[in-house]
């Protein structure tokens, strides 16, 4: 479950309610280039979800039971995409571990050491 790339970043892009594809798509892009610039620029090309991806990852994550998909019955039909309560609960589990990963990759980087502790 936790290999899935993006599936941390969909979630948060859902934390404030359901949103339609468009807007999520956009919603997780923007957030990757807010927040990970520095990352980006060190993994370059790792942090653009492209469309076919994020079809990918919605459709597993309905697989898990971490999102629904909800389909108005509208004429034009209007598709959201929600988090469930697994889905809002893994993202809290997820948020001390993302916490300490921040915290240890600027210690790498302030030491200038990326070999601390191996001998």
């Amino acid at each position: 479950m936790l290999r899935r790339e993006w599936l941390p970043d969909v979630l948060q892009a859902l934390t404030p309610g359901p949103l339609q594809y468009r807007a999520l798509l956009t919603a997780v892009r923007d957030t990757c280039q807010t927040v990970g610039s520095q990352a980006t620029e060190e993994r370059p090309g790792r942090r653009y979800l492209q469309d076919s991806v994020l079809n990918r990852t919605l459709a597993s994550m309905r697989e898990l039971g971490l999102l629904v998909r909800n389909r108005e019955p509208t004429f034009p039909y209007r598709t959201t995409y929600e988090a469930t309560v697994a889905g809002r609960e893994l993202l809290d589990a997820l948020e001390p571990l993302a916490a300490w990963a921040e915290r240890h990759e600027r210690t790498r980087v302030d030491d200038g050491n990326n070999d601390a502790g191996e001998g």
